[in-house]
């Protein structure tokens, strides 16, 4: 009996550490081979491309791409201007400071009962620096 007390004590722990190492700052996740450039002059009032490279996959047919961009962290005034799509979305930043920014590339399906099925291709938090206009002069 004291010998399946131990097993179970050492499985909750297992199981505990797991989860624990869940809570952790996520790095990038998905597929190796996706890639996310932005590209642009970081100074308020430019468009800035954020594009994503998906190396030799292709999504299957009958799915797509959806992108969503989450602002995590910004500076106190207008929030940045953010028209998503696949394979570049348009970043617009009206105020000066910095930025982090979530993007996350999905490839969505949907099945003929109604349901949605998202495989993450992409996960990466970027933080950006936006420089007032007068800089640029």
């Amino acid at each position: 009996m004291r010998g399946f007390q131990i097993l179970l004590f050492l499985a909750a722990l297992h199981l505990a550490g797991g989860a624990f190492a869940a809570e952790t700052p996520s790095q990038d996740k998905g597929r190796a081979d996706v890639r996310l450039t932005i590209s642009g002059d970081l100074i308020v009032g430019a468009q800035l491309v954020a594009t994503f490279e998906m190396g030799g996959y292709e999504v299957p047919e009958g799915m797509y791409a959806s992108i969503n961009v989450d602002v995590m962290k910004r500076p106190e005034g207008e929030r940045p201007d953010i028209q998503t799509g696949y394979p570049r979305t348009r970043l617009v930043f009206n105020t000066p400071g910095t930025y982090e920014l979530r993007f996350r590339l999905n490839q969505i399906s949907k099945s003929s009962c109604g349901g949605v099925d998202a495989v993450l291709l992409l996960e990466t938090t970027q933080v950006l620096e936006i420089a007032p206009a007068e800089r640029a002069r």
